[in-house]
């Protein structure tokens, strides 16, 4: 456990970069600016951080997943996401930076399996009995899929031309809509796609809408 003056530190460099992103791309900024810009040396930085990655990593964790664990922990789900578009709407320059972010270290993917990580480990607030047993219905699977979901959205909104107009109600409505509904909800009346029945190898049409 880190001593008060070994957390104050990481709350400095943490300040630091999220300083730094917000006036310069991501990739322009080095370990060296991060030092100087808190006032400490490099080698004090790797005491706390490998990298600027991790750092990335650990800010994600300690801003939002931390603060979502204990929601969760309460099954406050829609209080997490809530919160979450909170803390996104608040820093919404910094995270449209971060997502600027390409390749394997980027920001989208840091997000996906910091996220995906966190939703399985809290897989005990789903009803598994509804899930059928079916290999591609892995937790694994369905909390990558819903968290590609999520990060779909935020950058929805960290990308819309109206956002400085929408609020976080209307942002957690959105997303709450999306994952409410299926594509054979939303599709119009004659759209009838055929599900491949592998038991029997027939094809089985979707019933109409009541």
């Amino acid at each position: 456990m880190p001593n008060p003056s070994e957390e104050k530190t990481e709350d400095k460099i943490i300040k630091s970069f999220k300083k730094l992103v917000n006036e310069y791309s991501f990739d322009k900024i080095t370990v060296t600016m991060i030092a100087e810009d808190v006032g400490i040396s490099r080698p004090i930085f790797y005491r706390h951080f490998k990298d600027k990655y991790e750092l990335m990593d650990y800010m994600l964790y300690n801003e939002v997943t931390k603060e979502l664990e204990i929601l969760l922990e309460h099954n406050m789900i829609l209080e997490a996401i809530k919160y979450l578009f909170t803390h996104i709407i608040n820093e919404a320059k910094l995270y449209r930076k971060l997502f600027e972010t390409t390749g394997q270290n980027s920001f989208e993917q840091v997000m996906i399996e910091q996220f995906t990580s966190f939703f399985k480990e809290h897989l005990k607030i789903f009803d598994t009995d509804q899930i059928p047993d079916n290999p591609m219905l892995s937790p694994l699977i369905i909390c990558k899929y819903l968290v590609m979901g999520l990060t779909v959205a935020i950058k929805g909104y960290l990308n819309s031309p109206e956002i400085t107009s929408i609020n976080v109600d209307q942002a957690v409505e959105a997303y709450y809509f999306l994952v409410s509904h299926s594509i054979f909800e939303l599709t119009k009346e004659n759209f009838r796609p055929k599900l491949f029945q592998a038991v029997d190898r027939n094809y089985i049409t979707l019933p109409s809408k009541n």
